[in-house]
C-alpha cells in the first residue's frame, strides 16, 4: 500500500506504521505495536498519545493494562474537516492583523535600499513587491527578458507575471534577446506590451517599474537584486530608452 498519502495530510512516518500496524492486528499492547510497526519502543507512548490527539486511536485498560484500537479509518476524514475548520479560523485571525504586520514591513523597508533575494522563490517574493504597486497609468519597463538557464520554470515564472501586469492593465515595454522569440507569445503579443528585439544575449534581465529596479540573473537557481531608489530607477529607464531605439521591432 502506498502510505504517501496518510503523510501527505500531516501524520509522521512513524504515525502511519503504527496506526497500519492497529489496523492489521486491532485491539493490542504497546509491546506488540512495536513488533509489527517496528518503531523504537521508548518513542511508541508518545507516538500513541499523538494519534490519539488526532483523534485515530483509543485505548480501555484492563487488568492494569492499556488495550490500543485503531480509529475506523472513515475518522479520517473526520480529522481532515477539523484541519479544515482550523485552517479557516486561522486564516480569518490572520487576516485581523494582517494590516498591522504589513505596516510593520512597510515602515521597516522605508531604510532598505537594496535586497538580494535567491532562488525561484526569492525571484517571486521579490517581483511581488512590485505587483503590489502596479497601477494602470504607470509603465513597466524590461530588457535583457532571456530564456535563462532553466527555461520551463522562467516560462512560467514570467506568464504568470505578465497576467499580474494585465490583471491591474499596466503598459509594458519589454526588450526581448532574439535567441528567447517565441517563448513568451502571450506577452509578444499582447495588445499592453510593446516588444522589441535585440541579438545580443544577456544572463540577466532589468525590470524597471516606478522607483523600484530588479535585475535576475537567471541562472538554474537565479539571483534577484531589488533596489528601492528613484535615480537608480531613472537611470535606468534612460539606459532603457537607448536601447530601445536600437532595438529592432
Amino acid at each position: 500500500m502506498d502510505t504517501k498519502a496518510l503523510q501527505d495530510i500531516g501524520l509522521t512516518k512513524s504515525e502511519t506504521k503504527v496506526y497500519l500496524a492497529l489496523l492489521r492486528l486491532g485491539q493490542t499492547t504497546a509491546g506488540k505495536i512495536v513488533e509489527e510497526a517496528k518503531v523504537t519502543r521508548s518513542k511508541i507512548y508518545d507516538i500513541l498519545e499523538r494519534l490519539k490527539n488526532k483523534g485515530l486511536v483509543s485505548y480501555i485498560i484492563k487488568e492494569s493494562t492499556k488495550y490500543f484500537s485503531a480509529a475506523n479509518p472513515n475518522n479520517i476524514i473526520n480529522y481532515l474537516e477539523e484541519k479544515e475548520q482550523e485552517i479557516q479560523k486561522n486564516k480569518k485571525s490572520i487576516n485581523e492583523i494582517l494590516p498591522d504586520l504589513l505596516e510593520q514591513q512597510k515602515a521597516a523597508q522605508k531604510g532598505k535600499i537594496a535586497e538580494v533575494f535567491l532562488g525561484i522563490n526569492g525571484m517571486r517574493n521579490a517581483f511581488n513587491i512590485l505587483t503590489e504597486e502596479f497601477e494602470s497609468n504607470e509603465p513597466y519597463y524590461a530588457f535583457g527578458a532571456g530564456k535563462g538557464e532553466n527555461i520551463e520554470q522562467i516560462q512560467i515564472f514570467f506568464s504568470q507575471l505578465h497576467l499580474q501586469r494585465i490583471k491591474n492593465k499596466v503598459k509594458s515595454f519589454i526588450i526581448f534577446n532574439e535567441s528567447s522569440k517565441g517563448l513568451f507569445k502571450e506577452q509578444e503579443k499582447s495588445k499592453l506590451v510593446e516588444a522589441r528585439y535585440i541579438k545580443q544575449s544577456t544572463p540577466s534581465a532589468v525590470n524597471i517599474y516606478k522607483n523600484y529596479t530588479i535585475i535576475a540573473i537567471l541562472t538554474k537557481e537565479p539571483i534577484t537584486f531589488l533596489i528601492r531608489n528613484k535615480e537608480t530607477a531613472d537611470s535606468f529607464k534612460e539606459y532603457f530608452k537607448l536601447m530601445w531605439k536600437l532595438a529592432k521591432k
